[in-house]
């Protein structure tokens, strides 16, 4: 999370707008914010769909330490380290899932919220799109991972209709005849001779 309020890691580096020929620094862009009371809420998700603090204060309400949550080096980047403090305090709403509930509850009590009876209110619809992005971003990054394996399961024999079938019956229920399953084995046999 961190990083997100600390472009160019160990300094603040400036960028130029090619169009208008403006130079302008992230620490800059980040003290106009500031200024402006405009908040950013760095927040890190891990592979698995888990939330880091700050965005578990935010939607959840679970309490952090806001003294201790960013380790952003203030000499290099004092308004980072402001921006990042304010996102973890009180001057930023917490717990909006919950909040979000109450007020649907109460302008609409004999609505679901998601047109489902599968998804009565915000924070249920919200909890099944985002568990379907992860799955999808999982599923994605799998799929990309076994795209990277080579050419995959080895068709055993010529394609007629009954071996054809054989063959898929066997690809689907036994996975070792793969080019990585071979190289893991020959891996596996060198390094278990003596």
């Amino acid at each position: 999370e961190k990083s997100k309020f600390q472009r160019g890691r160990a300094t603040s580096t400036a960028r130029t707008c090619p169009e208008t020929g403006t130079t302008i620094s992230g620490e800059e862009i980040i003290e106009d914010l500031y200024n402006s009371n405009m908040q950013l809420i760095p927040f890190a998700i891990s592979p698995l769909g888990l939330f880091g603090p700050t965005m578990n204060r935010f939607l959840y309400g679970k309490t952090i330490d806001s003294n201790n949550i960013h380790n952003i080096d203030p000499n290099k980047f004092p308004h980072a380290r402001k921006m990042a403090k304010r996102a973890s305090s009180t001057e930023i709403p917490s717990n909006i899932l919950k909040r979000a509930d109450e007020i649907w509850r109460r302008q609409h009590p004999n609505e679901n919220f998601g047109l489902s009876y599968k998804s009565p209110d915000p924070s249920t619809y919200y909890t099944q799109h985002f568990g379907r992005d992860i799955c999808f971003a999982t599923g994605s990054a799998g799929l990309k991972a076994i795209s990277l394996l080579g050419d995959g399961p080895l068709i055993k024999s010529s394609c007629n209709n009954i071996t054809c079938y054989n063959d898929a019956l066997s690809l689907f229920t036994n996975c070792t005849d793969t080019n990585a399953f071979r190289r893991i084995n020959e891996g596996n046999a060198e390094s278990s001779q003596p």
